[in-house]
């Protein structure tokens, strides 16, 4: 019983001195894998994102109920100087309408609407929430659609599948 209980401790003691060399460093996510704290040069929350540029993806930390940043790199877009973030929950695997659950990243913004964005080397704070307007929606949508054009997920018939979040300053 000692013996198991000295591995457990090692093993305990390896965990969180690799969480708190992470926290120091971070972890960026990188597409499909998911990563921790973002690290960067904090700046102040721009009043147009627009500098962001086109490449398509962005990365967020979310934080979730169990205290340990969650970062991912989803697809974003600007319109009229906002920040969008974009989520889609498409068939088979989900079924339409389930945000914010289905993705790790959509809960935890459910539940705790701070975020961090970051672009190149530059991290901003804010804070991530569901565009309810149908209006503002369909618009964001129409320049997600100019944006990706060969994403499946911008027709018109996944629509319902699809939604933006719109990141203000915290």
């Amino acid at each position: 019983m000692k013996m198991v209980l000295k591995i457990v401790g090692v093993i305990v003691a390896l965990v969180m001195v690799a969480l708190i060399v992470l926290s120091i460093t971070g972890l960026d996510p990188d597409q499909r894998r998911a990563g921790l704290w973002l690290k960067g040069e904090v700046r102040p929350f721009p009043s147009d994102w627009s500098f962001a540029g086109e490449s398509g993806t962005i990365m967020v930390e979310t934080h979730p109920w169990y205290l340990i940043p969650h970062s991912v790199t989803v697809s974003f877009m600007t319109y009229e100087g906002n920040l969008y973030l974009h989520v889609d929950y498409g068939p088979p695997m989900y079924a339409p309408g389930t945000f914010p659950s289905g993705k790790s990243w959509t809960a935890a913004v459910g539940r705790n609407p701070k975020v961090r964005i970051k672009v190149g080397n530059q991290v901003f704070d804010g804070k991530a929430f569901l565009i309810a307007d149908k209006a503002e929606s369909d618009a964001i949508f129409e320049v997600y659609r100019q944006k990706r054009p060969q994403d499946p997920y911008n027709d018109y018939a996944l629509r319902d599948n699809v939604y933006f979040l719109r990141v203000l300053p915290d």
